[in-house]
């Protein structure tokens, strides 16, 4: 006698969904048991063409917001390391794709600065002490500005590649976790994301007061963050053991990116003579 209770002439039926034939797929019509077409993607639950039903479909099939977006916002504000643990273990439909979520908030912070028509260099100005204080007409400056308009033009493509830096020094630093190096980007693709709406929000208070909040305060709201969410990822250390691992991977970050900041502008100018000319101070 079987122990199993299912007969053996037992059939699934599949469950009606809205907006079409009983079980099948509008789309493709397959069989369809759920509330996606396990043949094409497409949602069982079609509705009539209303103005809310189109802009929803609108941004779940531009940017994937059909929950999925609203869900990584909140996470990533009040548990950044556990949403990156959940797309580490594999959970990969719960949150956005980390790289997309990255380029998503490079592309807004810049959108916002273009819409309150912030000028880089006046930023640039407020936040580089040297670049505020050097001489007008100086190489300094001339050096400086072209800097900031480069960087500004060319933001996504110098956030990404300087992600790979920040990235090697956690994963020398947690090396207990066992996350190998593309696991660790997960975390700093989320949270470098993440912080641009802390930036965002000095770009409203700059263009309503003219004046750039302290950027070592920014700086200092950024590392917090940062902390916080290492605490949650890193959960096999201490957490202060993880805090002070966070802060180390921190300031050789920074380190190690004005060390080959130098080194292009070096070779930058050593193979531009013209460059270097019109740099140098004038003598008037």
């Amino acid at each position: 006698m079987s122990t199993d209770s299912t007969p053996d002439d037992f059939i699934p039926v599949p469950i009606p969904m809205m907006g079409g034939e009983s079980g099948k797929c509008k789309s493709c019509g397959s069989p369809v048991v759920g509330k996606f077409c396990s043949a094409c993607g497409q949602r069982s639950n079609v509705k009539r063409i209303t103005l809310r039903e189109g802009w929803n479909d609108f941004w779940s099939r531009v940017y994937g917001f059909d929950g999925m977006f609203p869900r990584t916002l909140r996470d990533l504000t009040l548990r950044p390391g556990h949403a990156a643990r959940t797309f580490i273990n594999g959970n990969r439909v719960m949150y956005y794709a980390p790289v997309g979520y990255f380029f998503f908030m490079i592309s807004l912070y810049l959108i916002v600065m273009s819409m309150l028509s912030i000028d880089p260099i006046e930023l640039t100005r407020e936040i580089a002490s040297d670049l505020a204080t050097a001489k007008p007409g100086s190489g300094q400056e001339k050096l400086n500005a072209g800097m900031a308009q480069w960087i500004n033009d060319n933001q996504r493509l110098v956030s990404f590649i300087f992600i790979p830096i920040q990235v090697l020094w956690l994963w020398a630093l947690f090396r207990k976790s066992a996350l190998n190096f593309l696991e660790h980007s997960v975390m700093v693709l989320y949270t470098q994301g993440h912080i641009q709406w802390i930036s965002i929000v000095f770009l409203f208070v700059f263009k309503f007061t003219g004046y750039f909040l302290d950027f070592s305060l920014l700086l200092l709201s950024q590392f917090v963050y940062f902390c916080f969410a290492c605490v949650q990822l890193y959960d096999m250390y201490r957490p202060f053991g993880a805090i002070l691992r966070a802060l180390f991977s921190q300031i050789l970050y920074w380190i190690t990116l004005m060390f080959v900041i130098t080194i292009i502008l070096t070779i930058v100018l050593a193979m531009n003579p013209e460059l270097m000319e019109q740099i140098r101070p004038s003598n008037n």
